[in-house]
């Protein structure tokens, strides 16, 4: 797409037909890209069977347990940490806090996505909690980190992305409280005047 702006800029109406291409050429890769996200479930799954064909079912509820701990602590975490930030630096009640930022917050965990987030994170914050639109610009930021994974055998790829999905959501949303815990704490403490 940043293609197509730069030559509509470079070669104006003249490259016009080569903008439709590369139009046609977008809607066919999203397709592509949408086909392939609605087989993935089938195909996480398919990976996963061998795994605990080998080792039993026992790899399920480890990994569920290890889950259960995952979230306790996730949310452990968004609560105290978060919580308390609001509250003794942002003095900003906890329970309103967590009220206002609910719709953001599921959002994050349904999509596992901040960057998709920002713009109900950014309602969340401005309408419901009076944080100012200069303090939420700067704060709700979305951060892209790339995670390689070296070493791991092939046969845990299978448990690793079923259940790295399932981490993710919590994490997500998490992150996404942190963002907004950080504009009510940063509303109070820096002087926009």
């Amino acid at each position: 797409m940043i293609y197509k702006q730069i030559i509509r800029i470079a070669i104006g109406e003249k490259g016009e037909p080569l903008l439709k291409v590369i139009d046609s050429c977008n809607e066919v890769c999203l397709k592509v890209i949408s086909t392939v996200m609605y087989f993935t479930p089938i195909g996480v799954f398919c990976t996963i069977v061998p795994v605990v064909e080998a080792n039993g079912t026992s790899t399920i509820v480890s990994l569920a347990t290890q889950l259960v701990i995952l979230y306790v602590a996730f949310y452990g975490f968004a609560f105290i940490v978060y919580g308390g930030a609001v509250k003794f630096h942002g003095k900003t009640s906890p329970f309103k806090f967590f009220r206002a930022i609910m719709p953001a917050a599921l959002n994050a965990f349904g999509t596992c996505s901040s960057s998709a987030t920002i713009p109900i994170s950014k309602s969340c914050v401005e309408n419901e909690l009076g944080v100012s639109n200069q303090i939420s610009s700067i704060a709700i930021a979305s951060f892209a980190a790339l995670a390689t994974m070296a070493g791991l055998p092939a046969g845990v790829m299978g448990v690793y992305i079923s259940i790295n999905t399932l981490c993710d959501m919590g994490a997500t949303c998490v992150n996404v409280i942190g963002d907004m815990a950080g504009c009510v704490v940063l509303q109070e403490k820096i002087d926009l005047e």
